[in-house]
């Protein structure tokens, strides 16, 4: 039989239509199998998790069919031990039944750690050794001193701490500096668009010290925080030139780029004596 005898012949045609129907058929079986293996279509939105215990976490995820995993654990004042930091995915996004959503945890207990040596170095040394140890730069105060900006004194809660003391990470440590003698004022840096690492340095080096800090609607995450930018700072230094050695600046800080376009100098009248 030739070839093409063979092509035409009834036993070719049915060999031909089965295995076209086999195909067709683990075509449609692969779509369903990964269909059903995928959840196609069974998406859930991500609750917010923030604040709530493991055991509230998974009833809550359980109703969804959603599981979680614990992926780090930070204190954090601003949040009650033993509830849920922070989250990933976000809450509100959508994501697949069965998937594992990862937290972070509030720590129960701060972590201990000695009290670095702050004092006979200049406030900027002192600075970026509080930064490095993971505690808090506070208020700064002044002394009649012929050291002008050396740290003389380190305190936490008004008493001074002795260098090798354990003391709980994140501690605000107060700074007792040298100051001159015959200076009772500061000029009033601008400190707009810095982050709070570089304002608190700045202030520091004019001999004022940080006053309130308030972060605007835009931060909502601890994260957002160490990004945020200073928009809006009290006293204006265009407005305020200078103040009393020791003075609180309070500030505002965000991460809405709206916010942190400067605003143009006010323009002196033509007729202006000054």
């Amino acid at each position: 039989m030739t070839l093409k005898e063979f092509i035409k012949s009834k036993t070719f045609k049915l060999n031909a239509l089965v295995a076209l129907g086999i195909t067709i058929f683990l075509i449609v079986f692969t779509m369903l199998f990964l269909r059903i293996y995928t959840n196609h279509g069974g998406s859930v939105d991500i609750p917010d998790l923030k604040g709530k215990t493991t055991s509230e976490v998974s009833r809550i995820l359980d109703r969804i069919d959603l599981r979680f995993q614990i992926r780090d654990s930070v204190y954090s004042r601003e949040t009650a031990p033993g509830t849920v930091l922070d989250q990933f995915p976000k809450a509100g996004m959508k994501v697949k039944k069965n998937r594992t959503i990862l937290i972070t945890m509030c720590a129960l207990n701060q972590e201990m750690i000695p009290m670095p040596q702050l004092t006979d170095i200049s406030f900027r040394q002192a600075t970026n050794i509080i930064e490095s140890s993971g505690l808090i730069a506070g208020a700064i105060t002044y002394k009649p001193s012929e050291f002008p900006n050396l740290v003389l004194e380190q305190k936490v809660n008004g008493r001074n701490i002795r260098v090798g003391e354990l003391i709980p990470k994140g501690t605000t440590v107060d700074l007792v500096l040298g100051g001159e003698n015959d200076a009772q004022t500061s000029q009033v840096p601008n400190i707009f668009g810095r982050n709070l690492t570089e304002a608190q340095m700045t202030l520091g080096e004019a001999f004022l010290i940080m006053g309130t800090i308030t972060y605007d609607e835009s931060i909502t995450t601890e994260g957002q925080k160490a990004k945020a930018l200073i928009w809006k700072q009290t006293p204006d230094p265009n407005e305020v030139f200078e103040v009393a050695k020791g003075s609180a600046v309070d500030v505002w800080l965000t991460i809405d780029e709206t916010k942190l376009v400067p605003k143009p100098k006010k323009e002196e009248p033509e007729n202006s004596f000054f």
